[in-house]
């Protein structure tokens, strides 16, 4: 029998140090706003272009879908900005809260458009707000994704650290789910003009 050559390994976790309960409740909580980013835009954000906003179908899957693109784009990115702070700071701690900070707020302001806009000024505000949401939705999520590799070095604790993660995004996403879609039955669903 060889012995593992890794402290990742399987093996090895008995030899890490477990991690404090409360990081990794601390850690495991900012599933709560990922969870919320990557199921509300999803279940509402169409319609409320669509029926709140007056804006054409094929527009409003544009939006939402030049949103998502930019997200593809801009990940890489802030991984690289990310690795940056890391190695300047010794931690991911800044684009963290910088995305932890802008999101809520970008993320309101797609969902508040001023009254008085034509359809189409009011889909280039909810395109422009909601991309800014994507982008701090990135300062945020891509570091928190890299951060077990970083809080220890056992396979187990590790483990511990991503299934509590899962846990509370899946809570998350079940309690946004149910949520969303009673907020939206309850705003008004005629729309402010019906030219775009």
């Amino acid at each position: 029998m060889t012995s593992a050559s890794s402290s990742s390994a399987p093996g090895d976790a008995d030899r890490t140090p477990r991690l404090p309960r409360g990081l990794i409740a601390r850690y495991a909580t900012g599933s709560l706003g990922t969870g919320g980013f990557g199921t509300l835009p999803g279940l509402v954000l169409v319609y409320y272009l669509t029926d709140s906003l007056g804006v054409t179908a094929i527009v409003a899957g544009l939006v939402v879908t030049l949103a998502k693109v930019w997200d593809v784009l801009i990940d890489p990115i802030i991984g690289g900005l990310s690795d940056r702070a890391l190695a300047l700071n010794g931690t991911r701690r800044g684009p963290m809260l910088i995305g932890a900070i802008g999101l809520p707020i970008a993320f309101i302001l797609t969902f508040a458009v001023p009254t008085g806009l034509t359809p189409a000024a009011s889909a280039i505000w909810v395109l422009v707000a909601f991309v800014a949401a994507a982008t701090f939705f990135s300062l945020f999520q891509v570091p928190y994704i890299a951060l077990p590799a970083e809080l220890t070095s056992g396979y187990r604790e590790r483990t511990r650290l991503l299934t509590w993660r899962v846990v509370v995004l899946t809570l998350a996403i079940l309690i946004f789910e149910q949520v969303a879609p009673r907020s939206a039955a309850c705003s008004p669903t005629t729309p402010r003009s019906a030219t775009s």
